[in-house]
């Protein structure tokens, strides 16, 4: 394998295996309340942990042990832990929040997700990234599978063979179904997939597809090609499990009718453990990729802010290596989690296969996970995308980190490698905007509408790449106008699904004669309706923007603000704002 453990949960191991067993206290012996009680005294560290509800009840079970006995115990202080339970957006929702205020009673002090590559995604948005630390440790692992029934892994070689992605996706766009392995009364091979989006083995999966799928393109047209292949050998994208692997738990009309269509959908082997640990009529098989996919891993990471003080710190390194050994430990494995060591528990449950994964992949960096997100939903989005883009002279300003390119070019970047991608479902627009005298301050370079119409003899695709590579930085900042004349066009196109307003600015208005800051939080408020909602999702790009203006602008139609506060950060925001 090229990795099993991050390098902070390896100093966990290690400070274990060199006898920090002080923690072992907090196992129950006649008069260990008592005990505990004296030592511990009266005041308490107070904790605030936020997990995903997969692990939430096993984080909450440990974290009664821990501070009911000595194991917290912190400068004469053992700890008061409250688990609350939360998905990977929402809990970046109360961080934002947290932070905004300083701190408060709902300030988290640590978060517990389903899987690291949340902690990517959220660092996406600068401001959370900072107060998200890289380094972290892991307290339970568990390798991302492809779930099958049983007899439908060992019809493709399980276990002595593991099946690759492209071997997957082959048997999936294969007219001849099961019949091509000798079982033509299963029907088609049906690969549905989860929404990468809400689940971190979801996430994980389609990184790892994704980068192999698109591993030999070189321009946006190949990989757009390569993503719509894979997407269409799917025969689902809004996989169940607990509502499509069903039938092979009621078995009613025998095990035939039980296979037929069965599905193969990525889990975790975890998943895959508590599924067969139900008793199911027929049982799954865990199929690990030979091609690889990082692993989930479920970390506890401590928040990186004002509001945590030393003794929390203290307490939460307790508790993580609390998690890793004993009763807690156990737990986990229990539930079919393994150690951090991706180290399976003694005895392996049926359908997982205690020497997989034989290939370990390194995980995906942010811009990785980024560039995922947007490519994958933009596939099957509806709705439409009007991107507004400040080409004031300041645009031109260069920035040495991202090799001397101006600001502007960041920009086109983004665009080009981004926009084209969209389906034939979702109408994407440009604008322009610089002040202008005597006309308009934004420029139409594409009205909203499908990529795949004809715009001067040209597909609008190539019509949108052309005009961008042309774009060029000079005048003043005409904002507030642009904004209220995006938002009238941006109704009259709206399309069934997500309407987005895309804006980015590395100013503030510079048209005095132009409608007021007030005037146009009041005309893009009509945005709200209901019934035809469209959202601003602002990009405020460098120290000079007007990031208060353009929060206002976004919050009065329900969007979000995003900063981007060097210019380098310009592609991961970007791409944020087109998934969020």
């Amino acid at each position: 394998m090229s990795r099993l453990l991050t390098p902070t949960a390896f100093v966990v191991v290690v400070a274990l295996a060199l006898g920090l067993g002080w923690w072992t206290v907090s196992h129950r012996t006649p008069g260990s309340e008592a005990v505990a009680a004296a030592a511990c005294g009266p005041q308490r560290v107070p904790l605030s942990i936020t997990a995903s509800a997969s692990v939430a009840p096993l984080v909450a079970q440990a974290a009664k042990a821990f501070d009911a006995g000595t194991a917290s115990l912190v400068d004469g202080r053992c700890t008061h832990t409250r688990v609350v339970t939360a998905d990977a957006m929402e809990f970046g929702d109360t961080l934002l929040a947290a932070s905004e205020s300083k701190g408060g009673a709902a300030a988290p002090t640590a978060w517990v997700p389903d899987g690291t590559v949340w902690r990517e995604v959220l660092a996406r948005r600068p401001e959370l990234s900072a107060l998200l630390p890289r380094a972290y440790p892991v307290v339970a692992v568990s390798p991302v599978v492809v779930a099958a029934a049983k007899p439908m892994a060992q019809a493709l070689g399980w276990p002595g063979r593991q099946p690759s992605w492209d071997r997957l996706l082959g048997l999936a766009k294969d007219g001849r179904g099961w019949g091509a392995q000798g079982h033509p009364e299963w029907g088609r091979v049906r690969l549905l997939w989860r929404d990468p989006l809400r689940t971190a083995v979801a996430l994980e999966a389609t990184v790892s597809l994704t980068e192999r799928v698109v591993a030999d393109t070189e321009s946006v047209d190949d990989v757009r090609r390569a993503l719509l292949g894979a997407h269409s050998a799917m025969a689902g994208l809004d996989a169940n499990p607990a509502r499509d692997l069903a039938p092979l738990k009621a078995e009613a009309k025998g095990p035939g009718a039980a296979l037929q269509n069965a599905p193969l959908v990525p889990m975790t082997e975890q998943e895959v453990i508590a599924f067969n640990d139900s008793r199911p009529k027929i049982p799954l098989a865990a199929m690990y990729p030979s091609d690889g996919v990082d692993p989930v891993q479920v970390p506890l990471i401590t928040v990186r802010a004002p509001w945590v003080d030393d003794a929390q710190r203290a307490a939460l390194d307790r508790f993580a290596e609390f998690l890793v050994t004993g009763q807690a430990a156990r737990a986990f494995a229990q539930a079919g989690w393994r150690t951090p060591r991706l180290t399976p528990s003694p005895v392996a449950a049926e359908g997982a296969i205690a020497s997989e994964p034989q290939y370990v992949p390194a995980a995906p960096a942010v811009s990785t996970v980024a560039q995922t997100m947007q490519r994958w939903s933009a596939l099957d989005r509806p709705g439409s995308v009007l991107v507004v883009l400040d080409v004031s002279g300041s645009m031109r300003e260069r920035v040495p980190a991202a090799d001397n390119a101006t600001r502007l070019d960041l920009a086109k970047a983004s665009i080009t490698a981004s926009l084209p991608l969209f389906s034939d479902r979702t109408a994407v627009g440009l604008w322009t905007f610089s002040r202008h005298e005597g006309r308009t301050d934004h420029t139409v370079v594409l009205d909203p509408g499908p990529l795949s119409r004809t715009v001067g003899g040209v597909s609008a695709r190539d019509r949108l790449q052309q005009a961008v590579a042309r774009l060029q930085a000079d005048g003043a900042t005409g904002l507030y106008d642009t904004v209220i004349a995006a938002a009238r066009t941006a109704q009259s196109h709206w399309r069934q699904g997500s309407n987005t307003i895309v804006l980015i600015s590395d100013g503030r208005n510079e048209d005095p004669g132009s409608a007021t800051l007030a005037q146009v939080r009041q005309q893009v408020a009509a945005l709200k309706d209901p019934r035809r909602p469209v959202r601003i999702l602002s990009i405020a790009l460098g120290s000079k923007a007007d990031t208060n203006a353009l929060r206002q602008i976004s919050q009065a139609t329900g969007g979000q603000a995003y900063v981007a506060r060097d210019a380098k950060d310009l592609d991961k925001v970007f791409l944020t704002a087109l998934t969020d």
